[in-house]
């Protein structure tokens, strides 16, 4: 049971998280001196139809510190975050399918645990590729004239792991049975102080902490509202 459900939730994710690696790809390149090809071209001409820019790399920046990867990087990673929290919530009440999946032998809890335990897995994995592979080419020797220290990736790896408070907090709100338009969003507004005190102050004691305090506080509710939602 928990290997179909796994391959389940997984299938539901894939689309999203494919092309949540392919950007983050294509800003990897740009950002490491890669010409843009004709996949290039189409992704950018998208990017531009919906609003984004994104620059290719200038000679003289300094990767992790003066480059607009991050910036640009982070902008994905929320996106990715909270598409996938919505897509696992809203996803199962448009197919009518909870009530399929709370006919299982399973309790509530461990079946939200599990579809949370598998959507944040995909969301850590497929963020933490192109951070490494970008971390991985600025410390390789010749690769651009700039001094490299791994200390220097500590602010996008903080961020990384902010971005699990969008996820939960997105998966929350799909969750919640209150109006769109009424408070049903809430939740995403729990998940923002925990980005703005990252960015404000990186990798640090505090920073981790109230991290880790908002992603307890946002499975809590997680579960208070799994079990008290008629799902029928």
């Amino acid at each position: 049971m928990w290997k179909a459900l796994a391959l389940k939730e997984i299938r539901e994710c894939l689309v999203i998280a494919l092309v949540a690696l392919a950007v983050s790809f294509y800003l990897v390149a740009r950002n490491t001196g890669w010409e843009s090809g004709t996949f290039g071209l189409m992704i950018e001409s998208l990017a531009q139809l919906g609003g984004l820019n994104f620059y290719g790399r200038s000679p003289d920046a300094i990767p992790f510190v003066a480059s607009e990867f991050i910036g640009q990087l982070n902008l994905v990673l929320a996106l990715f975050a909270m598409t996938l929290g919505f897509r696992q919530s809203v996803g199962e009440s448009l197919h009518g399918t909870y009530p399929l999946l709370l006919h299982l032998p399973v309790s509530r809890t461990r079946l939200m645990a599990a579809k949370v335990t598998l959507g944040l897995g995909v969301y850590l994995v497929c963020g933490a590729v192109p951070i490494l592979v970008y971390s991985l080419w600025a410390a390789t020797p010749g690769t651009h004239a700039s001094p490299f220290y791994w200390s220097m990736t500590a602010p996008v790896w903080m961020a990384w792991l902010a971005m699990s408070c969008l996820y939960l907090a997105a998966f929350l709100s799909g969750l919640r049975p209150a109006r769109w338009y009424g408070s049903r969003l809430a939740p995403l507004a729990a998940g923002l102080p925990a980005l703005f005190v990252t960015f404000g102050t990186g990798l640090s004691w505090w920073s981790v902490l109230f991290v880790t305090l908002t992603i307890v506080l946002l499975v809590a509710s997680i579960r208070l509202v799994a079990q008290e939602r008629d799902f029928g």
